[in-house]
């Protein structure tokens, strides 16, 4: 199996570089306007009918076509994510990309750390550098799809995009994980070993950056009102939700490298199918007061709290450790997982961080109990599974090779 990964390339100072980087950044910002459409964006293949010939000489054939296809894919993701675009976006960090190998001929790499490119003045070979982090998957790519390059602090950096041969995914011994907002994460493996992660340290300095952040906003407000500069405090806000998003990324990924490094070898990972969270709504109005949206009934503290639990970001980083290492993840429906006994399978009262049931007399940490239950429902499913293959002469229930299992065919 093969997946794709991107790795960060440190390039040197090249004016010609940079000169390509701005001529690339002015054609996204000619085109945005006529993309925009009063509101209704266009797809690339029109846009390129409407608008190729006006802005062709720019920068290469390829180029502007990349160029094209990655203004209309900011509109479609923009409106994907519920959020479409209320007026024409602006491109304004300097970035270009360039496509490499079979999908096109802007950039090649050769042995030796050899970067050969395209730019205004032709064809141009720079040496770049591959930090000790990415060496060894730089190393094991079979090919490379695309470099994004973009200006930094001042500094060039390409996205490198490269593909990478791994295993195909297989198991038997489920690992069931139970995501929390009190504990981030609690798995118990096939052999009953428990895994936790807290995260408590984490929730304190993200309290602790919110009220910064608040007060930073009060102050920032406060100059508005009195025509003061206002260029210091918008740089400590920016600065202080860089490191909050560095931080949550960090935590993720240490969380789903050390639960990946726990389990046994032929493990499965089993996770609660949890994108049926409904999100806190806001009230919208438009500029005459009339409602376009209007907001649920939660409070605000608790709309705070359900956008910082950072479960999507986990299981991202759980599926993306897992692919590389050819361990299947599989998803199982949610519901009850925390209330129900994995001993007698019948209700029982949670409080905080502690199960109890009235039916067997079964007490223990609510968490470890969700995770048992996520793992059971999987086994369920398998065993489901084999009596319908035996009855319809259906091929064999999946051992990692035969049958992979979906997120629809799993969620029970």
């Amino acid at each position: 199996m093969q997946v794709q990964r991107t790795i960060t390339l440190i390039l040197p100072d090249d004016p010609d570089l940079r000169q390509t980087l701005e001529d690339y950044t002015a054609v996204q910002q000619r085109l945005s306007p006529v993309c925009f459409h009063e509101g209704k964006p266009l797809p690339a293949t029109r846009l390129q009918e409407v608008i190729y010939h006006d802005v062709k000489g720019i920068v290469s054939a390829q180029m502007t076509c990349s160029a094209i296809r990655s203004v209309a894919a900011a509109y479609r993701s923009a409106a994907k994510n519920g959020k479409p675009a209320q007026q024409s976006f602006q491109f304004r960090n300097k970035a270009a990309l360039f496509l490499i190998g079979c999908r096109g001929r802007d950039a090649e790499i050769f042995p030796g750390n050899e970067l050969r490119l395209w730019t205004k003045q032709g064809k141009k070979s720079l040496s770049f550098t591959v930090p000790a982090y990415f060496q060894e998957r730089f190393e094991q790519a079979v090919e490379f799809d695309s470099l994004l390059v973009i200006e930094r602090k001042g500094q060039l950096v390409g996205r490198l995009v490269l593909t990478l041969d791994v295993p195909d995914p297989e198991g038997d011994q489920p690992c069931g994980i139970d995501r929390g907002e009190l504990n981030a994460i609690a798995a118990v493996d096939a052999e009953g070993k428990p895994f936790f992660r807290s995260g408590k340290r984490y929730r304190q300095k993200n309290k602790a950056s919110y009220k910064q952040r608040k007060r930073l906003q009060k102050r920032l407000a406060l100059r508005k009102a009195e025509r003061q500069d206002t260029r210091s405090v918008r740089r400590l806000l920016k600065r202080l939700s860089s490191k909050s998003s560095n931080r949550t990324k960090d935590f993720v990924r240490t969380t789903a490298k050390r639960l990946i490094n726990s389990l046994p070898e032929g493990s499965v990972l089993v996770l609660e199918d949890l994108s049926s969270i409904p999100q806190p709504l806001r009230t919208k109005k438009d500029k005459d007061g009339n409602l376009l949206q209007k907001g649920n009934r939660r409070s605000k503290s608790l709309r705070r709290r359900l956008s910082r639990w950072q479960y999507g970001l986990l299981q991202k980083a759980l599926i993306a450790r897992a692919e590389l290492l050819g361990i299947a993840v599989v998803f199982v429906k949610a519901a009850y997982t925390s209330k129900t006994c994995h001993r007698c399978h019948k209700r029982g009262v949670r409080q905080r961080h502690r199960f109890c049931c009235a039916s067997c007399g079964l007490c223990c940490h609510a968490d470890v109990n969700a995770a048992v239950n996520i793992r059971s429902r999987y086994d369920t499913f398998c065993r489901v599974y084999a009596r319908w293959a035996a009855s319809q002469s259906a091929p064999k229930p999946w051992n990692g090779e035969m049958f992979p299992i979906t997120r629809a065919s799993c969620c029970l």
